[in-house]
């Protein structure tokens, strides 16, 4: 991976604490059709982009959160949902958004 996101430590609510992201990562490509060796050797890996709140980038492994549930109190993340976590050996950039 070549660049690592800076997660905030002074927030003015929780969710602050977890930048929006644009990840860009390599993903596999298979195809199960009859092809010769020279259109194998002209294939290429797939360019994915995954965007979402950055929860962390530890332990060989980036992981993103898309969507939360505030806590009764209206301030604190009570769940999260639609996760994705990308090793960090097929991640090609990473963009802070906002």
């Amino acid at each position: 991976m070549r660049k690592k996101i800076a997660i905030p430590k002074k927030v003015k609510n929780q969710i602050d604490k977890y930048p929006m992201v644009a990840v860009e990562w390599y993903d596999i490509v298979s195809n199960s059709s009859w092809s010769s060796f020279d259109e194998l050797k002209k294939s290429k890996l797939a360019i994915c982009i995954t965007k979402g709140h950055l929860l962390s980038q530890t332990k060989g492994v980036t992981r993103l959160f898309g969507d939360y549930s505030f806590s009764d109190n209206g301030i604190d993340i009570e769940a999260i949902g639609n996760t994705t976590i990308i090793p960090n050996s097929v991640i090609k950039d990473i963009k802070k958004l906002s």
